[in-house]
């Protein structure tokens, strides 16, 4: 039975980072972005956004730590899309938009800073 219990709590997260991509996604396009979301959940990016001027790959978090495997699956798909690597995480009611030199490292992960 505990294999059920962290199954849900497994999917209760994976919804919420969903719900948060979707939230991101549709406050960028409000904001004159043209947004795609990656439906794969194993892929670097999870939101590629661009306006014109600019492309953005992003990797939206719940949580204020990102691992050093995410953040270099980030990199290499905005390397390949000639798009600026961002973070995005919502505190209380607005996004914060972080590039990797505003990371600090703690062990295998980076911190967030909110």
């Amino acid at each position: 039975m505990r294999f059920l219990f962290l199954w849900g709590d497994i999917m209760s997260s994976k919804r919420k980072g969903i719900k948060k991509e979707w939230e991101l996604k549709k406050y960028l396009e409000k904001n004159g972005y043209l947004v795609l979301r990656s439906a794969a959940s194993k892929t670097g990016i999870d939101l590629l956004a661009g306006n014109g001027k600019e492309v953005i790959a992003i990797q939206v978090q719940t949580s204020e730590y990102i691992s050093k495997d995410k953040l270099e699956a980030l990199k290499k798909y905005a390397f390949v899309f000639n798009a600026k690597p961002v973070i995005a995480i919502k505190k209380r009611k607005s996004w914060i938009f972080v590039e990797e030199k505003d990371l600090e490292k703690t062990g295998k992960m980076f911190k967030i800073p909110c």
